[in-house]
């Protein structure tokens, strides 16, 4: 990966994706649809105070390096460029992760999200009793007591802990009595996750019924379309939410993480993809081994999206 030279002249280059390729060899390729985006561009460079005029105000802008194509389709455009017709429009809806909701919050050190990923990380401290009712661990404290922002990827539903992301204009200019206008009111929303390492799931622990939209590209990554049919995913907000968005509120999305089967059973993922660590607890040290990854939520709509930090655990040994 590397940087075009953008001195000024207007570049296009494109590249086709893995999957594209494949279906271009297949001869079955066909453009039914594209989108645009400005990850690049740092609008805050625009100088109307430049001494030489009007036309150089956005020249820092316009000589932006752009990175190279590149065809892995899941890391590109975290923001899209999109029309809207409204010219009186001031402000923009955006996407903020909450952790102010009870049971939403990251963890406190490593300040990410833990996703605990068989039951001895989720709550036992005697590896050797056999009995996975024995309070302790990752997951869980002796009292039972579950500790934020640790989600038990072996079984969702032992635990209330969940992701949230909530949407709206974040700006008390805006109030949040206001309504949100139908056009800028995300109403699906796209999840997207490493399926080498886990899944969604709601907030009951269970995978979103199949009538929903679910598809795997060719780097193994899950695509999950949820929308307001989604059993305990999604919901509208409202001018009394708790919620990080300063002005009119949109809709709410909220889910769990399953860990794969891979990572449940053994440490083959992990000694690859990867790291040893250790958590704190408020019971002492475990020693783990660790993947980080991140979950990235996009609104379908407006096409802007929020990517999270992920970080699977696997326990190696006993709190010392």
């Amino acid at each position: 990966m590397g940087f075009l030279d953008n001195s000024g002249d207007i570049i296009l280059d494109a590249v086709l994706t893995d999957a594209g390729r494949k279906e271009l060899a297949a001869g079955t390729f066909s453009i039914t649809k594209f989108a645009l985006g400005d990850d690049e561009i740092n609008y805050q460079l625009y100088n109307p105070a430049h001494p030489s005029g009007s036309s150089y105000y956005d020249l820092e802008i316009v000589q932006t390096p752009v990175l190279e194509s590149f065809t892995n389709n899941s890391s590109t455009m975290k923001s899209r460029l999109i029309s809207i017709g409204d010219n009186n429009l001031l402000y923009l809806p955006v996407l903020k992760e909450n952790t102010s909701v009870t049971a939403a919050g990251r963890y406190s050190d490593p300040d990410i999200y833990l996703v605990a990923v068989d039951d001895k990380t989720q709550r036992t401290n005697n590896f050797d009793s056999g009995d996975s009712t024995i309070a302790g661990g990752i997951g869980r404290n002796a009292s039972g007591v579950v500790y934020g922002g640790v989600l038990f990827g072996k079984n969702p539903a032992d635990a209330d802990n969940h992701i949230i992301v909530d949407q709206g204009i974040d700006n008390q200019n805006k109030p949040k009595t206001d309504p949100l206008a139908s056009d800028l009111k995300e109403e699906q929303y796209i999840i997207q996750i490493d399926g080498k390492f886990g899944s969604i799931v709601n907030t009951n622990g269970d995978e979103p019924p199949d009538a929903l939209s679910k598809s795997k590209d060719d780097d193994g990554f899950l695509f999950y379309t949820i929308d307001s049919t989604s059993t305990n995913m999604m919901e509208n907000l409202d001018s009394t939410s708790n919620s990080p968005i300063a002005g009119s509120r949109g809709t709410r999305i909220k889910f769990k993480i399953m860990a794969s089967e891979n990572l449940k059973d053994n440490f083959a993922y992990f000694d690859r993809y990867g790291f040893v660590t250790s958590i704190t607890t408020t019971e002492g040290s475990i020693a783990a081994k660790a993947i980080d990854t991140t979950v990235r939520v996009t609104g379908v709509n407006l096409g802007y999206s929020v990517d999270l930090p992920i970080r699977f655990i696997k326990a190696t040994a006993e709190i010392a």
